[in-house]
């Protein structure tokens, strides 16, 4: 352990890192669609059609979450990335997985893991 004493500039260097994560400017909404749709094993014209199976609609919903989450793009690209879809049902898909999170172990394990595949390379 080391015992470099704490001081604004070393606290500023730190938070920097915290606060502004270059790695969330790297990843784009298309690399997240097929990120979920090779973990959930989902076409990618199934995630971007009209279909509203629930083994569709999840994982559309959950690439809209992570899109919103790990990205800086607007909800209207993020609607557009999965088939034109309105920026209201992205802000619902958002709301919707983030409530479902909280309550819901699996789901939060599901989305780490795919959170974890987005970052890898």
């Amino acid at each position: 352990m080391s015992s470099t004493s704490i001081s604004i500039e070393l606290a500023q260097a730190v938070l920097a890192n915290v606060i502004y994560n270059p790695k969330k400017r790297q990843v784009t909404p298309e690399r997240i669609a097929r990120v979920v749709s090779d973990y959930y094993g989902v076409p990618m014209e199934a995630l971007q059609g009209q279909k509203r199976d629930r083994a569709i609609v999840v994982p559309r919903q959950i690439a809209m979450y992570l899109m919103r989450e790990e990205t800086d793009v607007s909800l209207l690209r993020i609607g557009a990335e999965l088939g034109g879809r309105d920026h209201s049902t992205v802000l619902h898909a958002c709301d919707k997985i983030n409530r479902e999170t909280a309550a819901n172990d699996e789901l939060r394990r599901e989305i780490a893991a795919v959170r974890e595949l987005i970052y890898a390379d």
